[in-house]
C-alpha cells in the first residue's frame, strides 16, 4: 500500500486507491452526470449526494502551468493544470513530462501518464495524444 494523504476520508478513498493502480477514478454525480474533482460528498451543480465514480479518458489540454525549481541542482519541473476533455474546468494537476519552460505551451493536447512517488503513483501528463 502506498503513502496515504493526511486527509483520507469516505469521499477521497476511492481516488487514492485508484492512484495505487494507475487509475484515475473521479467522482461523478449519478443524477446530473457532472464530474467532481477534488472529491466531495455532494454535487456542486445539483447538490445531490448520489455520487458514483467513473474514469475519464485521460485526454486533456494544458490550461495553465508553473515551473518549479528543483533542490540540489536538478532540472526545473513543469507542473500543469490539465483540463480533462470530459468537462470544462475539470482539472488534474501534475507534472508535464519532458517539457521545459521554453517548450511547454498553453492549449497543448495532453495525455495522462503516471509517475511513481512516495510508494504510490501520481498523475502526470505528456504533450501529444
Amino acid at each position: 500500500m502506498g503513502v496515504w494523504p493526511s486527509r483520507l476520508d469516505h469521499d477521497t478513498l476511492v481516488y487514492w486507491r485508484g492512484l495505487e493502480k494507475r487509475t484515475l477514478t473521479l467522482g461523478r454525480c449519478e443524477d446530473c452526470r457532472h464530474w467532481i474533482h477534488p472529491p466531495r460528498g455532494c454535487c456542486p451543480v445539483c447538490w445531490s449526494d448520489n455520487i458514483g465514480t467513473d474514469s475519464p479518458s485521460g485526454r486533456a489540454r494544458l490550461y495553465s502551468y508553473v515551473v518549479q525549481p528543483m533542490v540540489a541542482g536538478g532540472p526545473p519541473v513543469v507542473i500543469g493544470w490539465a483540463e480533462l476533455e470530459e468537462q470544462e474546468r475539470l482539472f488534474i494537476v501534475g507534472p508535464i513530462e519532458g517539457e521545459t519552460a521554453e517548450s511547454v505551451r498553453i492549449g497543448a493536447e495532453l495525455t495522462l501518464g503516471w509517475q511513481e512517488a512516495l510508494n504510490t503513483f501520481v498523475p502526470s501528463f505528456r504533450q501529444g495524444v
